[in-house]
């Protein structure tokens, strides 16, 4: 991933996506500033025990830094499921309350209309983000752990298809921070769900030998339905920073708790 910085918002950058100039992808990180901003660093999780006015400042000032209009600035609520929300022409003339409705399901977005920034917010979930320079459509993705047994990475790919006809094989992805293997210590309840959706379970997953306690690979998950469904393996990204690991420069759950903050992934495509 390539280090960059808009205004007084540092981000990250997948090297892969950064070969399209028709499109801007982002990660951010605990560091921005805002004035008179007292919280530690750039939080942008509303579910983080912070005050939302707060989090809604920052997520403002990071619309107008990437230069998106408002109303064009989505995120779905994310609820740990597989559900796909269609941002469209439609969607963009719903009011407020409604585009909150809309994505009240969703732990992905998919859109074809330039200008329009759609990502996640994570703190140890998986963001994925998708491209396909033949259809000109893009996809932000949360894949937590229930999200990818439920193959949310597969259920979106077939989203853009119906509605796009984005082809699998024309699809580039990247795998954004998340937590490593190392660090992702699971009970029975996640490995039995993990092995009942996964054939390969045994490449995704070992007992600790001192803890015995099973950890699972996230990445290599999506990375094996991105593959199953289709997309070629040269054209995913994985980001490979974990982010109990590097809790300096992402929010994560595991390391602070659940009312840790929560970074964005981000995609849009230029006019």
């Amino acid at each position: 991933m390539k280090s960059i910085k808009i205004g007084d918002i540092e981000m990250l950058s997948f090297e892969s996506l950064n070969s399209f100039d028709d499109i801007f992808n982002f990660v951010t990180t605990r560091n921005g500033v805002i004035e008179g901003d007292t919280y530690s660093s750039f939080n942008l999780g509303v579910h983080s025990g912070e005050a939302v006015s707060r989090v809604l400042e920052r997520r403002n000032m990071l619309r107008e830094t990437l230069g998106i209009a408002p109303g064009h600035f989505i995120l779905p609520r994310q609820v740990h499921g597989n559900g796909i929300a269609i941002v469209d022409e439609h969607f963009l003339k719903m009011s407020s309350d409604e585009q909150k409705e809309a994505v009240s399901q969703a732990d992905a977005l998919i859109t074809n209309i330039p200008e329009v920034c759609i990502g996640v917010t994570t703190a140890d979930c998986v963001p994925v983000l998708l491209y396909d320079p033949v259809k000109k459509c893009i996809a932000a993705i949360h894949a937590g752990w229930r999200g990818t047994v439920q193959h949310i990475v597969s259920v979106t790919i077939r989203s853009m298809f119906l509605h796009f006809g984005s082809l699998s094989a024309d699809i580039y992805a990247a795998i954004g921070p998340s937590i490593g293997y190392e660090q992702f210590e699971v009970g029975d309840e996640v490995y039995e769900a993990f092995r009942s959706s996964y054939s390969n379970i045994d490449e995704l997953s070992a007992r600790h030998p001192v803890t015995g306690k099973y950890h699972i690979d996230l990445w290599k998950a999506n990375h094996t339905d991105l593959c199953s469904a289709g997309v070629v393996e040269k054209h995913i990204e994985i980001a490979g920073l974990c982010t109990k690991i590097h809790n300096d420069l992402f929010y994560s759950a595991r390391a602070s708790g659940l009312k840790s903050g929560r970074f964005v992934s981000g995609i849009y495509m230029r006019e």
